[in-house]
């Protein structure tokens, strides 16, 4: 009976007890004390200037040095998102100690600093851990003792570059996850394999901020460190990634985290419009004083620069013009005025209207350009939509209960050099050879579950009149836009 009971008494403490990765560099990277943590990062955000960025933050590339000389330099990315909501900070790191291919990441419960525990996000584990780019156990990877398979723990707890971002985390969100990720090898091929697996796990999703962590330049003299980086820093910002890249492999620029720096590239490229800026550039120099050994330091952020958004009640009531266009004219009474004061929907924005019958289309036309107000441009191509869509014979009066009305309202297309800048289910297209032209709505892609190619193949033929495969030709033009869609069904 005693012992039942002591079983009884245990048994909590094994239901309850959690995996834990201990703070390895407290005390050396930074102070080990919770006061004298919270102070350091406190005193860093008080020396800097508030940041304002006019967009989404989703990344940020930031040190990994000491604080002692890296510190005040983070804290210029972390001071930008400071307040900010995310559910989720997936931080990625390169290991210093390890060479390995696709990337690490931790199946434990918590991280912890002297700041206290975060909790790792078991959601994205779980849909990582499928992936065969993903390793949570054990890796085939070289490391002092030569090439072996190598317990993942092992190379996560050597390594710095990831523990060192927690604790400005934890100074600057409330009620976050983090989900980190160790790489060990900057090749392009590794690079796309594990930006594309990220992506589709937080694909459409506000919530997340990507961190990258780096160092720049390693061991120049001052006026080399300083040129290198500016350099680097330079490219970042102006989006010449491809540069970048090539700079990188030519070693007329440096950085030591490399993977995250392209990882979080690949993955903005697959957002919608963004922008870059780097708010901080500062060397080991700047604390040591030693002019012939530096390591360079930078702070930057990556963030959406949202275009003006639709209301609720804007929506709604474009919807509502278009119904009341049809009823009406279908049943041949004359069109009401319309007396719109908002001036956003006076503004001239192109527009498609997509009629569906049962789920089935039943007619879309539409504006690529903006050259109508918008709500003009909803009144005169719900009309077309109905009665001139060449697919379809005209929709009928009686039709019309069966009828449910969406509204694509376009950005302004933009030219782009080949089909690998598409990004599926967020752009649409037109494709443009001479007088052939088609477009596909971004919402096709999704609707289809076509891949790319397929995609622009009957864009090419079934839309435009060209060959499937025209696409590929460098006589063919490509464009790209994008949609804010909403039906119906919505309100």
């Amino acid at each position: 009976m005693r012992r039942k009971f002591l079983i009884f008494l245990l048994l909590p403490f094994f239901i309850f007890s959690k995996d834990i990765r201990k703070a390895k560099f407290a005390g050396s990277f930074y102070p080990g004390k919770k006061s004298s943590l919270s102070k350091m990062i406190d005193k860093f955000f008080s020396q800097i200037p508030e940041i304002e960025i006019d967009g989404d933050i989703f990344g940020i590339i930031v040190p990994h040095a000491g604080y002692i000389y890296s510190g005040k330099t983070a804290s210029y990315a972390f001071k930008a998102i400071k307040g900010k909501k995310y559910s989720t900070v997936i931080i990625i790191g390169k290991s210093h100690h390890a060479v390995f291919k696709g990337a690490i990441i931790d199946k434990r419960d918590f991280w912890e600093t002297p700041l206290g525990k975060v909790r790792i996000d078991k959601k994205i584990f779980n849909k990582l851990s499928k992936d065969k780019n993903f390793h949570s156990k054990k890796i085939i990877a070289y490391t002092i003792g030569g090439l072996g398979n190598v317990d993942v723990k092992k190379i996560l707890d050597i390594e710095h570059s990831i523990e060192v971002e927690v604790p400005f985390l934890q100074k600057s969100l409330k009620n976050f996850k983090i989900f980190p990720v160790l790489t060990g090898d900057g090749s392009e091929e590794n690079v796309k394999k594990i930006a594309d697996s990220l992506y589709k796990v937080i694909e459409g999703r506000k919530d997340i901020l990507i961190v990258a962590s780096t160092d720049l330049s390693h061991y120049h003299p001052l006026n080399i460190a300083e040129k290198k980086d500016k350099l680097l820093l330079k490219l970042i910002e102006e989006k010449k990634f491809s540069l970048l890249r090539k700079k990188y492999k030519d070693k007329e620029v440096e950085m030591c985290g490399d993977a995250p720096v392209f990882i979080l590239i690949e993955i903005a490229k697959k957002f919608s419009p963004f922008n870059v800026k780097v708010l901080n550039y500062s060397t080991s120099c700047n604390y040591s004083g030693n002019k012939e050994k530096v390591v360079g330091y930078g702070a930057v952020v990556f963030f959406k620069k949202e275009r003006k958004m639709l209301t609720r009640q804007q929506k709604k009531l474009l919807l509502e013009i278009a119904r009341k266009t049809l009823e009406e004219y279908l049943s041949g009474k004359k069109l009401s005025p319309l007396k719109i004061d908002d001036p956003v929907l006076k503004e001239k924005r192109g527009v498609f209207v997509t009629l569906k019958k049962h789920g089935n289309l039943r007619g879309c036309i539409g504006y690529i350009m903006p050259v109508l107000p918008l709500f003009e441009a909803v009144r005169k191509m719900a009309i077309e939509s109905a009665t001139n869509d060449p697919r379809f014979p005209p929709v009928t009066f009686e039709e019309l209960k069966d009828i449910e009305i969406e509204i694509s309202v376009l950005t302004v297309p933009k030219q782009v050099k080949s089909a690998d800048e598409i990004v599926l289910g967020r752009d649409g297209v037109i494709v443009e050879r001479g007088f052939h032209k088609g477009v596909f709505l971004p919402q096709v892609a999704k609707e289809t579950g076509w891949s790319k190619e397929e995609f622009l193949r009957n864009l090419c033929y079934h839309k435009a009149g060209l060959p499937p495969d025209s696409w590929k030709d460098p006589e063919t033009k490509l464009y790209t836009f994008q949609a804010e869609v909403f039906s119906e069904s919505e309100f």
